[in-house]
């Protein structure tokens, strides 16, 4: 029995994707966020040991689950941005073919890009997608930032506790 051939899409491909990577066999990192302790920066010598690796443990937790996070939006922000370019590809073609065949003279680039976009609402959604995965990836990126950095910070207290207590 054939398979039958169906429309493929970014998502599609996307979920395909997934199911590879789940057949690895390694599961999914998901912290328990349900519980968010907050750290004073200032007052981080006021901490014990104790607190300090609580700290670490979830800062650390937190930058994992985000790595992951942002491995998934790139993902899909490739997905989508190769599926837009393949789109756009294929209508400016297909334009360029409507005026020669018109014998119209070509329009300007912003000029064909507009009666693409005004055209062809699929491509047009493709490209919000995108700058919707965009601004999410820039976000998440941040939120990592801050954790590593969190982390970092109180790695070095306890580095400096460390070597404190040896001299």
């Amino acid at each position: 029995m054939q398979e039958r051939e169906t429309k493929w899409t970014p998502m599609k491909a996307l979920g395909r994707a997934r199911k590879k990577a789940e057949s690895l066999g390694i599961p999914i990192f998901s912290p328990d966020l349900a519980e968010r302790e907050n750290l004073n920066f200032s007052e981080l010598d006021k901490y014990s040991d104790k607190e300090l690796e609580g700290f670490l443990t979830m800062y650390g937790g937190y930058e994992a689950f985000l790595e992951t996070k942002v491995a998934t939006i790139e993902a899909t922000l490739g997905a989508l941005e190769a599926s837009f370019n393949e789109g756009y590809s294929a209508s400016l073609y297909k334009l360029g073919q409507k005026y020669e065949a018109e014998k119209k003279k070509k329009p300007t680039k912003d000029e064909i890009r507009g009666e693409i976009m005004t055209e062809n609402r699929q491509l047009k959604q493709v490209k919000r997608d995108v700058i919707e995965q965009e601004a999410e990836l820039r976000i998440v990126k941040g939120l990592l930032e801050t954790y590593r950095k969190a982390y970092g910070t109180v790695s070095r207290v306890v580095t400096l506790r460390t070597k404190g207590a040896q001299d």
